[in-house]
């Protein structure tokens, strides 16, 4: 009888232990506040932003054209007759001189005469040679001197002629940046034979719209790049009139390329700087925003997010030039302008 009356005692106070733990619970579980909002907590602590201090830096505005290369001064040898080729004297990359042959086609050739050409020069040119003896001497009239002088002239001439049909010389001093012809190979009359090119110095062509024209100038500074190297040269030439295919002007820049590394017949990005202030405040263009015809930039004052009233100058492909509005040591926010309004306050991280 004891025992059941101890086991009743004992679940009684389990019981009771249970509903004071869970009194506990709920009155916990009331007190306990709400989470705060998103915008309660931005209105406390601030809104988080990121920012730059605003300094001088340098700011250009450049144009940019598709441009290609060629040496200085090219020239392309064509055969004047068709024939096989004899002999290939050079390769690509040799230099060679002016009047230099580097290719050859036969001599037998029947639209050359080649061996009539050579006989009549080599008579007539000592028949010159006999009659300048005689008319010294006084044993001829000087006008049968002038008729002999003039026949020995014009066989030069044909000789002359001749040669250069089968021997191909160079154009001009330079180095063969192309040879397209094989020995034994037939050629047609009029076909490239080899372009020579002066590189150490390079031009670079480009066509220039009417609406961009007026902003460029003789001696004008322009660059390009080529692989990971800069170069850097100057306008040479603007073209006076449109041209009928393009339809814009032509425009030619010059390049040192003492080391070569500039190759002919490569087209690549020309920029031509037409305006730079060394000493401007730039802010990115996604940075500004734009009401009722207003430009502004948001910086943090006094923990608070100010908007200001910008002018905008030059414009990049990215950038503005601000006229004013910025000071240097301004507090320009970069991140988080998105979610703020005038006079909000800000958290700079």
């Amino acid at each position: 009888m004891l025992s059941k009356s101890l086991l009743i005692t004992k679940t009684f106070k389990i019981i009771f232990v249970i509903l004071i733990l869970s009194f506990s619970y709920s009155c916990t579980k009331e007190k306990k506040a709400p989470p705060k909002s998103m915008e309660q907590i931005r209105k406390e602590k601030g809104i988080p932003v990121v920012i730059k201090n605003v300094e001088y830096t340098n700011f250009e505005k450049n144009l940019s054209f598709v441009c290609k290369l060629s040496g200085i001064q090219e020239a392309t040898a064509s055969s004047m007759i068709g024939d096989n080729v004899q002999k290939v004297r050079f390769k690509i990359g040799d230099y060679v001189k002016q009047g230099q042959i580097v290719i050859e086609f036969p001599t037998s050739n029947p639209t050359v005469q080649y061996t009539q050409a050579k006989v009549a020069y080599e008579n007539a040119e000592k028949m010159y040679n006999r009659m300048k003896e005689l008319v010294l001497a006084g044993e001829t009239s000087q006008l049968n001197f002038d008729n002999t002088e003039t026949q020995y002239l014009v066989a030069k001439r044909n000789w002359e002629a001749v040669k250069q049909m089968v021997y191909i010389e160079a154009p001009i001093s330079g180095k063969i940046i192309e040879m397209l012809v094989k020995e034994g190979e037939y050629i047609d009359r009029g076909k490239p034979l080899f372009t020579v090119s002066q590189l150490h110095k390079m031009k670079a062509k480009c066509w220039v719209s009417e609406s961009e024209i007026n902003y460029l100038k003789v001696g004008q500074p322009a660059s390009i790049r080529f692989g990971d190297i800069d170069f850097y040269g100057k306008i040479a030439e603007i073209g006076l009139a449109i041209d009928k295919y393009t339809k814009a002007f032509g425009v030619e820049v010059h390049f040192d390329n003492p080391k070569g590394i500039l190759k002919s017949g490569v087209t690549t990005d020309l920029k031509v700087r037409i305006y730079n202030n060394p000493k401007a405040i730039v802010v990115p263009a996604n940075l500004i925003q734009k009401s009722n015809g207003n430009s502004y930039v948001y910086v943090v004052e006094d923990s608070k997010a100010v908007m200001k009233e910008v002018k905008l100058g030059q414009q990049s492909d990215i950038e503005y030039e601000i006229l004013s509005g910025l000071n240097v040591g301004d507090k320009l926010i970069i991140e988080g302008q998105g979610l703020l309004q005038d006079g909000v306050k800000v958290a700079i991280k």
